[in-house]
């Protein structure tokens, strides 16, 4: 039978780069001794107890009827109120877009602002689903690599220099994944400038950004000019440790926010309103809980990095932002899927291959820092322990 050639498009090294992830859970669920490093969630925490009793009561009065499919006032007046307090700019519920997960924003407004013929830049290395969500309508990517030497830190010269009459969307990712790199104002600036000038969309995934200390939370949107062409898309996933609840948004202009509402409408028709009231106490209690995992993330990192002192000819990559370090193993003669395959069959560690975040990514492998403190010290001493095996073997040919 035949089928369309989206499906060719949704396919390739980013969906494959999660299968040492998925037999990593199934080998897990088996009763296996496997620590589970390969996803950013932190799996030793919960949802903080009074956004899930909101959920609680919300479900016990009713609340799991149909909604707005564009989502409810409150928690879009919620999201509005962050989003003008961070960037200055005047937010409504009109410029706000509610969808199941940052990820479902990320397609969706892809959906909306590109087509075939059309092109969209990414920095890279980028997240592994970037390219199927973005060119699942048929536009072309762009990639601008970043360099180990400048920090991982985008050049604005090299973005500009990429776009062309084609040029419809770039994509930033601030804090990024996978490298944690974080982006300033400065380097932001000419970018939104250059966006209003030759009316580009300029999409911020900000996933990542609650989760940073205050001072260092820059965002696009902030800018003058910005409210003209910048697209904020975040969720609840990470900064309130709400991950399966799937609850992320889109904050825009209004001449987009209404054509996502109209995708909304034919695409997924509205979510739980008990998720959605959750949500609203959520945004409403604060950021005490962004920063706990801000402070834990912090001190993983620290354990990490001392741990992995003596893994002799690997390179280790830990910027400040996001859930992850990066395990640079191009000394070896491995690809990352084969060092990845090879730590989970002999020591039971589940870490990402980067080979589906772009040419750049290859040789490169992002490990979470999301369990608890004590199993960071055991992934360490295995991946330490996987390293001098194969340092033998090389030594041994």
């Amino acid at each position: 039978m035949k089928f369309s050639s989206l499906t060719e498009r949704i396919a390739g090294e980013g969906s494959t780069s999660w299968d040492v992830h998925y037999e990593g859970l199934a080998r897990k669920a088996a009763g296996e001794d496997i620590i589970i490093l390969s996803v950013g969630e932190e799996t030793d925490q919960r949802t903080p107890d009074n956004v899930v009793n909101v959920a609680i009561e919300s479900l016990k009065n009713g609340r799991h009827h149909y909604t707005p499919v564009n989502g409810i006032l409150p928690l879009r007046e919620a999201i509005a109120r962050r989003y003008e307090a961070r960037s200055g700019q005047q937010v409504t519920a009109d410029n706000c877009a509610v969808f199941a997960g940052a990820q479902n924003a990320l397609y969706a407004v892809g959906q909306c602002l590109l087509e075939h013929g059309d092109e969209v830049i990414l920095i890279e290395p980028y997240y592994t689903t970037y390219p199927a969500a973005f060119t699942a309508t048929g536009a072309t990517l762009v990639s601008v690599p970043v360099k180990p030497e400048n920090d991982f830190q985008i050049d604005t010269n090299d973005v500009i220099s990429r776009i062309t009459e084609r040029t419809r969307v770039i994509v930033l990712n601030s804090p990024n994944n996978p490298l944690g790199a974080i982006y300033t104002l400065e380097q932001f600036k000419p970018l939104v400038d250059v966006c209003v000038e030759r009316e580009i969309w300029l999409v911020s995934d900000e996933v990542y950004l609650e989760i940073l200390p205050p001072e260092e939370q820059y965002t696009p949107a902030s800018l003058p000019g910005a409210d003209k062409v910048c697209v904020s898309i975040s969720s609840l996933s990470k900064s309130h440790r709400m991950t399966g609840w799937r609850l992320g948004w889109v904050v825009a202009p209004e001449s987009l926010t209404k054509n996502l509402k109209n995708l909304s409408m034919c695409m997924c028709y509205g979510l739980p309103p008990f998720i959605m009231d959750a949500g609203v106490e959520a945004l409403n209690s604060g950021n005490e809980v962004a920063q706990g995992v801000c402070g834990t993330l912090t001190n993983r990192r620290r354990i990490f990095l001392e741990e992995m002192k003596g893994a002799k000819g690997i390179q280790i990559h830990s910027a400040v932002g996001g859930m992850f370090v990066i395990l640079d193993v191009r000394s070896f003669d491995v690809s990352g899927q084969e060092f990845a395959w090879g730590l989970l069959e002999r020591h039971n560690i589940s870490i990402l291959p980067c080979d589906g975040f772009g040419g750049t990514g290859e040789g490169l492998l992002r490990v979470s820092l999301c369990v608890r403190d004590e199993q960071i010290v055991v992934a360490c001493r295995r991946i330490v322990e996987f390293v001098e095996f194969l340092h033998s073997n090389s030594s041994a040919e």
